[in-house]
Parts: structure tokens; C-alpha cells; sequence
């Protein structure tokens, strides 16, 4: 894809989640989305056939980065995280804070489903990385500590956006981790 086609929709996307910060997605019409991205209907509709596929290719990208930055966790020989996930976990969110947000806010079944799928990827991670962890635990242990986590950590993460992201990424990861790392005793 060219720069200028990238750049274009870029700039519909960026007014797509500005817009979503106060209104609900069937409140917003292609005309005022191009109104608010700076483009004529006809180049919205040469890229997109509606607003809902724009929000589609957003949610779309944002599961590509979060997949790559999970496979991109350095891990040791062992299988064991060399990095701290919970601060590169929030450095991600801090990058990508407006779709973050979108995504946590919103009620919508494609964010729902995006996280669904989230939930999954790391599931996978965390069971390879706790078994190697916890030799003699279960696996059906290992998930329910999993679905506990993970669920938290998503309301930890809409806490953290929903107020202003007072703490900064090291804060908020070691608040994370100290939680998630205090109930792991569930799994000796």
C-alpha cells in the first residue's frame, strides 16, 4: 500500500476512535467521519464500505500488533519470560492508548470478540510458561488461575485507562504483577 492510501486511512481511523471517545458507533455516519478525518465520501468509500468496517480493520490491527508482541516475548531456553510482561504488556497499551481504550469501553460484540480471542492467545502463553513453571500442577488448574488473572488484569487495564493513566508503565506493571504473582500460590 502506498504512503498517501496508508496515510488516508490512518487519518479515517484516527478520527473513527477521536469520534468513539463520545459517541456510539451507529451514531456515526460516513459523512461526519469524512468531515472529521478531512476526506471526501468518495475517498472513504474507494477504501471502506462503512463506518463498521473501518472500526473492523481497526480492531483487526490491533489483534496483528497484540499477536506479534505476544510471539515477540523473549523467552529463555526453559520457556520461561526473560522480559517482565507486565511492563511490556503496558508499554503496548501505552503505544496504542486509543484503540486500547476503545477496545475496553466498548460494548460492541467486535470488542468483545477481539478480547475473546486476546484472552485466548495469552492463554496459550501463560499455560505453556506455568507448566514449565509448575511441572505437577493440572492444566485445569492452570486455567482456572488463568481465567482468574486475566480477567483482572482487564479490569486493572480499564481502571488504568478510565483514570487518566495516573501511574506510569512501571507502577501500574508492578501493581499487576504483585497481584498476579500473590495467587499464584493457588498453583503449588
Amino acid at each position: 500500500m502506498t504512503g498517501t492510501k496508508l496515510k488516508t486511512k490512518d487519518k479515517i481511523k484516527n478520527a473513527l476512535v477521536t469520534m468513539l471517545e463520545t459517541e456510539k458507533l451507529d451514531e456515526i455516519s460516513a459523512t461526519r467521519l469524512c468531515e472529521s478525518a478531512g476526506v471526501n465520501r468518495a475517498t472513504f468509500y474507494y477504501h471502506y464500505d462503512s463506518v463498521q468496517d473501518v472500526l473492523t480493520e481497526i480492531e483487526l490491527q490491533a489483534e496483528t500488533e497484540f499477536t506479534k508482541f505476544l510471539m515477540q516475548s523473549a523467552i529463555d531456553a526453559n520457556g520461561i519470560p526473560t522480559e517482565n510482561f507486565y511492563v511490556m504488556f503496558f508499554e503496548f497499551v501505552s503505544h496504542n492508548v486509543g484503540i486500547c481504550k476503545l477496545l475496553v469501553d466498548a460494548p460492541h460484540s467486535s470488542a468483545n470478540s477481539f478480547f475473546a480471542r486476546a484472552m485466548e492467545a495469552g492463554r496459550s502463553k501463560v499455560i505453556s510458561i506455568m507448566s514449565k513453571l509448575y511441572p505437577d500442577c493440572s492444566a485445569a488448574k492452570i486455567d482456572y488461575y488463568y481465567i482468574f488473572v486475566s480477567n483482572g488484569f482487564i479490569g486493572l487495564l480499564k481502571y488504568w485507562l478510565n483514570s487518566g493513566m495516573r501511574e506510569s508503565v512501571t507502577e501500574i506493571a508492578a501493581i499487576g504483577e504483585k497481584i498476579s504473582y500473590g495467587g499464584v500460590a493457588y498453583l503449588k
